[in-house]
């Protein structure tokens, strides 16, 4: 199956077993080889396209954030941030058993490096310095908004996509709202 498959579709196929799985399972019972054996691939197949199942949860997590943002006029609005949201929700039950999980290479690790190198190739591109004290700011604000995310994944806060909208694109940072209002998001970049 693997060898006249192009990358993105690969990863797709995979991406599309996890989720399977994770509905009969939780993550932590997902073995590489048994979703190999459902994708009709071989492990060495896999690890050419992802480190670990976690990474495969990541490039979903990647797909739906560029269906919102890549390839668009850069515009970091409260829209935008909504329009994520909704995809996202059409995963709720892929997410939430994602994050059931809380480990070494939990999903969690793999959205904050994200946030944080968005963040940094964001400002980088806006001329603005991306200094100690401004990691900190965009951590600290993506372990926030990620903790609100998880949340009303779950249902367990009382708040709707709206709410959780509004209140991240208000909480964003300045200088990282200013950046991201200019940087144009790349699917290719962000799928590689």
């Amino acid at each position: 199956m693997g060898v006249d498959m192009m990358p993105k579709q690969m990863k797709q196929v995979l991406a599309d077993g996890l989720e399977q799985m994770l509905t009969e399972m939780p993550l932590s019972k997902v073995r590489v080889v048994t979703l190999c054996q459902r994708c009709g691939v071989t492990p060495p197949t896999f690890y050419y396209y992802f480190h670990d199942k976690y990474e495969v949860v990541a490039w979903v997590f990647m797909g739906d954030f560029t269906q919102a943002f890549a390839d668009k006029a850069p515009a970091y609005s409260v829209t935008r941030i909504k329009q994520v949201l909704t995809i996202m929700a059409r995963h709720r039950d892929f997410y939430r058993a994602a994050y059931a999980e809380n480990g070494q290479n939990d999903i969690n690790s793999y959205i904050q490096a994200f946030n944080v190198d968005l963040a940094a190739n964001a400002c980088r591109a806006a001329g603005i310095p991306f200094d100690n004290q401004r990691q900190l700011a965009v951590t600290y604000h993506s372990y926030g908004m990620m903790g609100l995310f998880v949340e009303w994944l779950r249902g367990d806060g009382q708040f709707e996509l709206n709410d959780l909208a509004s209140f991240q694109f208000q909480h964003t940072p300045a200088f990282l709202s200013q950046a991201l209002q200019q940087y144009a998001f790349s699917s290719q970049q962000l799928l590689q």
